[in-house]
């Protein structure tokens, strides 16, 4: 390539650049008219945290709100629940008194047995 060939070529493509900058900042500023104002509303809180969804990698299955509703009430409801706990509770202890005996294994073991009682009675109500 010839220096005059590659100037011009230099000096065709600083024009090509200016042109079609000036084309987009006209055609931005013809759609900024028309654009509707932004909605300058305070952003939405999130959670804070982590969260299933950003634990997930890979590939994941749409699930709708309301599905993700139903499973979030779903799994709250998982555990055993307050009046198996004291049953089991009751009984942990009850077996505790009559290992340790004499006076103190006595108590622990009717106290034991209470707390057990009251949880069966609040699991069969």
């Amino acid at each position: 390539m010839h220096a005059r060939s590659r100037l011009a070529f230099n000096v065709a493509l600083v024009a090509g650049l200016v042109a079609g900058s000036a084309q987009s900042a006209q055609a931005q500023q013809a759609l900024a008219s028309r654009t509707p104002k932004a909605d300058v509303a305070a952003p939405t809180p999130r959670a804070a945290g982590p969260t299933m969804d950003a634990a997930a990698v890979g590939v994941r299955q749409p699930v709708s709100k309301e599905a993700r509703t139903a499973n979030t009430m779903m799994q709250r409801r998982k555990g055993y629940g307050q009046p198996i706990a004291l049953m089991v509770v009751g009984g942990a202890a009850l077996l505790t008194g009559l290992i340790i005996g004499d006076d103190a294994g006595t108590v622990i073991a009717v106290g034991g047995a209470v707390v057990g009682l009251y949880g069966l009675y609040q699991y069969l109500q």
